[in-house]
């Protein structure tokens, strides 16, 4: 017996001679391959049939669907005559997760009622209790004074009356808290729908495989098709020990699904490609040369440029992770890597359930260890601290995303590792070392007018900084500073006599012009000094940004 396997794209029937009953196929999604913006989905279902023509329908949940992406296998003997996707108008949606929360809405907005009403029983009670009070303080007729209760009965009265007030009373605080309770619930439950309403399904959409089985016959099908409102990014946390001798990378993806369909005990793959919305080539236009034609400025272009930020972001503060225990600690199961023309895949190796909903389920992908270069770095002109550095040099499955540093199993701060070449390096703050001691102060700032005849003309500005770098470790330290000297962007402003001690390993560093760098080690108790010192001269009436 000869089984084939037959496979066919999206395709729109054509006019046929017969029309035969559809038949609704159960299925359930068994593989994801998960992009960076959207997710392509394997669905597969059994049948049985017998001979002619079957046309099959699949139900889809999920919000948006690329149609052009839609795609059929029929595993079995006989051929597809045509795949189609469709939209069928519902008046309801058929998300089951959407009717849930929608039950669950009416019934917390019914248990609020209820208890609104009982606090209104309640209310009539206090209401009729206190009107009692209010007849035994009133102005009573003689006949019925000569009927007023004794001593025995008021005190009793008066208990009854107090016991009831009291109770009253605490059973309204009860129902005050469960009212803020149930419409806390009401809030969350709300929230939640909406986030899974995007937007309110009013179509059912299914596939449609028309297959001309040659035989009665048990069938296997599968259908793949791209979904938005799916993604992963990479997260990553790097472990380092004490002995600062190598350091632990892991990269975590971090996914977020809002498809409409849950993902349950599906094998899941996560590539970094991105699948290109066109597969046209780029084409190149004449390069033309002009003579500039001036132009007014923009208001954009008029605001000033914000200063740039530190090459090592400080970490935040956080609090310690516990210490771990004197048990070994158990290792993550990491991906089985795919590496293909033009991406990675990694494969994780147990199923998988992924629900629809607006959260981020963390997976471990890969560890690696990196042996870097450990370095103290300080910039003393925007802060007086010194942070460790670990310098390693990235690899090409280094993907942009947030990164979490561990110091000896505690949590000293975060960052943010940006995407690089492979063999590039890139630098990991494993936080402040308060035993580095930097400091950087104005030592001279002199100010004089020079004269041309009688008049003073221009001013002459004589500035010299002395920045200290302390090492109190009991080792020596490996030190890198960078400062920088006033760099002149017009001829009305000079800036001349520039002094600096020691010289620096590398000046205009990373093309930045009048950024210094130095680079030496510091015997541990020692100190080192660097003089900068420069003068600027610039005319009287005009004023200087960045002094």
């Amino acid at each position: 017996m000869i089984r084939r396997v037959l496979f066919v794209s999206l395709f729109f029937f054509g006019a046929t001679s017969f029309s035969p009953a559809a038949e609704n196929v159960p299925s359930v999604i068994k593989g994801i391959t998960l992009f960076s913006n959207q997710a392509l989905v394997n669905r597969e279902a059994e049948v049985t049939v017998g001979r002619g023509v079957k046309e099959f329908i699949l139900e889809l949940e999920a919000f948006s669907v690329d149609k052009d992406s839609v795609s059929a296998k029929v595993f079995g003997e006989g051929e597809i005559q045509g795949v189609q996707y469709k939209e069928i108008r519902l008046k309801e949606s058929p998300q089951e997760n959407i009717r849930i929360l929608e039950q669950k809405l009416r019934d917390l907005r019914e248990a609020k009622r209820k208890i609104l009403d009982e606090k209104e029983v309640l209310n009539k009670k206090e209401l009729f209790l206190g009107s009692l009070i209010n007849f035994s303080q009133a102005q009573v007729p003689k006949d019925v004074q000569t009927n007023f209760p004794k001593l025995d009965d008021l005190e009793k009265t008066l208990s009854f009356l107090g016991a009831n007030f009291q109770s009253i009373y605490e059973r309204k605080q009860s129902l005050d808290s469960k009212v803020q309770e149930v419409e806390k619930e009401i809030k969350l439950t709300e929230k939640e729908l909406d986030s899974l309403r995007v937007p309110p399904q009013k179509t059912k959409k299914v596939i449609e495989i028309l297959f001309n089985s040659r035989r009665e016959q048990a069938l296997k099908i599968e259908a793949n098709y791209l979904v938005h409102q799916a993604s992963w990014q990479p997260s990553y946390r790097v472990a380092v020990p004490l002995s600062l001798a190598e350091v632990d990378l892991v990269m975590f993806s971090a996914i977020r699904q809002k498809t409409g369909e849950d993902w349950k005990n599906v094998s899941l793959s996560l590539s970094n490609m991105i699948p290109s919305t066109g597969a046209g080539l780029p084409s190149l236009a004449s390069w033309f040369l002009d003579i500039e034609r001036p132009r007014a400025k923009s208001m954009l272009q008029e605001r000033r440029v914000a200063p740039q930020k530190a090459e090592i972001a400080a970490p935040s503060e956080e609090p310690m992770m516990a210490p771990q225990q004197e048990r070994e600690e158990a290792d993550f199961v990491y991906a089985q890597k795919t590496e293909l023309p033009l991406s990675f895949e990694y494969q994780i190796p147990q199923g998988v359930d992924i629900q629809s909903q607006d959260k981020e389920t963390f997976l471990p992908i890969f560890s690696k260890k990196l042996r870097g270069e450990f370095f103290y770095y300080a910039v003393p002109r925007l802060n007086a601290v010194s942070f460790l550095v670990c310098r390693a040099s990235a690899d090409k499955e280094l993907l942009s995303g947030p990164l979490n540093v561990f110091l000896a199993g505690r949590f000293i701060g975060k960052t943010f590792l940006r995407e690089k070449k492979p063999g590039e390096p890139f630098d990991l703050s494993l936080g402040v070392d308060r035993e580095v001691k930097i400091k950087r102060e104005k030592i001279r700032d002199k100010i004089k007018e020079t004269l041309w005849g009688m008049e003073r003309k221009n001013v002459v500005r004589d500035v010299a900084f002395k920045i200290t770098v302390e090492n109190l470790k009991g080792k020596p330290l490996k030190m890198k500073i960078l400062d920088s000297i006033p760099v002149s962007k017009t001829d009305k402003i000079e800036v001349r006599d520039v002094k600096i001690t020691p010289l620096p390993n590398e000046k205009n560093y990373q093309d930045r012009e009048g950024v210094l760098l130095w680079e030496f080690e510091i015997p541990a108790g020692k100190k080192e000094e660097i003089n900068i010192e420069f003068v600027i001269t610039h005319p009287k009436d005009l004023p200087v940004f960045g002094l």
